[in-house]
Formats: structure tokens, C-alpha cells, sequence
């Protein structure tokens, strides 16, 4: 089972719009060894076929790091990108109690898969630094972001102490300052695009 190399979010309105939605094909590998038809160099070319295509996995322990060699652009990062767009259809929905199922509704499926845009992040700067990519300030940025994001649901679903207005206030202001976070992220990842400038500029 596949991850897809890139995270697909929906630009709509709906409740899990900043949800990671994760793609995934089914590869079905027959071998016949009774008709001779997979030698030694076979198994071992599929084999290193597999492992390329886990490395290239967000999260993955066996990520790529291409060092210098490596020219970033908008695809490598467009899952973190998209994240920052839609989460203002997340401020939307906290900024009233009355929308506040809405976005529980999302949350709890973002925090199915809690560590997604971690990975991801690893991944992409794995690309460019060669040793502890966990260790590169720039992974503080998204994981206090990500943090951000998640905690949302337990203060919506009141097990903080807060609620209603108060929590709406709370809510809106950690989500924005995940976008913040995000942002930052962004532009210090070396991408020349315009809508990474856009959104730096707008947050």
C-alpha cells in the first residue's frame, strides 16, 4: 500500500478542507517461481524499486537527502502549502461557537494522523541537509504549528475550561499563529513562487 507523494486538500468550505487525505493504489506482485520467471537480479531490482519508493515517502526513515545538489520547488512543499491556505476556512469555523461541531468535525480527522505534516516537513528537508533534518530549526516550526492545530479539539470539545466566546477567541488565535508558523516555514524554504510570497506576505 502507496502513499501518495503528495497531499491533496480540497479548497472548498467543508469541515475537513485542511484534513490530509492520503491516496493509495494496491500493487499486486506475482511471482511465478515454479515457471522460472524471477531470477535473483529481478528480486533484487524490485526489491530496490520498493525501498526507493518508501524513501520518497513523507515520514519516512529512509528519507532522500540530495545536499546541494537539490533545487526546491513549489511541488516539494504544496501539502504544506495547501495546509496554510485552508486552515482559514479553520478560522472561520472556530470564530463562533455555533460552528464549532464543523470544525470538530474536521480536527478529529486531522488528529487521526497526527504526525503527516511532521513527516512531510522531515522529508523535505532531508532533501537539502544531509544529517539530523529533525534537528534543523525549521522542524520546530511546523511541529509547534501542527501542535497548535491539534490541541484545537479538546478546546472546543471544552476540556480545557473554555467555552463558547472565550474558546472561539482561543481558537482563532492558535490557528492563526500555526498559519504564521507555516509561513515562516515557507519562506525560509528557498522557493521562489508566487504563492508562496502571497501567503508569507498575508501572514
Amino acid at each position: 500500500m502507496k502513499l501518495s507523494s503528495f497531499l491533496f486538500i480540497a479548497f472548498s468550505g467543508s469541515a475537513a478542507a485542511f484534513v490530509p487525505t492520503f491516496n493509495t493504489q494496491r500493487h499486486a506482485t506475482s511471482m511465478s517461481m515454479s515457471k522460472g520467471n524471477v531470477s535473483r537480479k529481478n528480486f533484487i531490482a524490485t526489491s530496490s524499486a520498493a525501498l526507493f519508493t518508501a524513501s520518497s515517502m513523507p515520514g519516512s526513515a529512509f528519507a532522500l537527502g540530495f545536499g546541494g545538489d537539490f533545487t526546491p520547488t513549489y511541488d516539494d512543499v504544496k501539502a504544506l502549502y495547501a495546509l496554510g491556505v485552508t486552515l482559514d476556512n479553520l478560522v472561520t469555523k472556530v470564530s463562533s461557537p455555533d460552528t464549532f461541531p464543523a470544525a470538530l468535525e474536521g480536527l478529529v480527522l486531522f488528529n487521526k494522523s497526527p504526525n503527516f505534516y511532521i513527516g512531510y516537513a522531515r522529508n523535505f528537508i532531508s532533501k537539502s541537509v544531509k544529517n539530523n533534518a529533525d534537528g534543523d530549526p525549521r522542524m520546530s516550526l511546523i511541529r509547534e504549528a501542527n501542535g497548535l492545530i491539534s490541541s484545537c479539539q479538546q478546546l472546543l470539545e471544552g476540556r480545557e475550561g473554555k467555552t463558547g466566546q472565550e474558546a472561539s477567541e482561543e481558537a482563532v488565535r492558535r490557528v492563526k499563529k500555526a498559519q504564521s508558523l507555516i509561513a515562516k516555514f515557507l519562506a525560509q524554504s528557498g522557493i521562489e513562487d508566487e504563492r508562496i510570497q502571497q501567503f508569507t506576505a498575508a501572514h
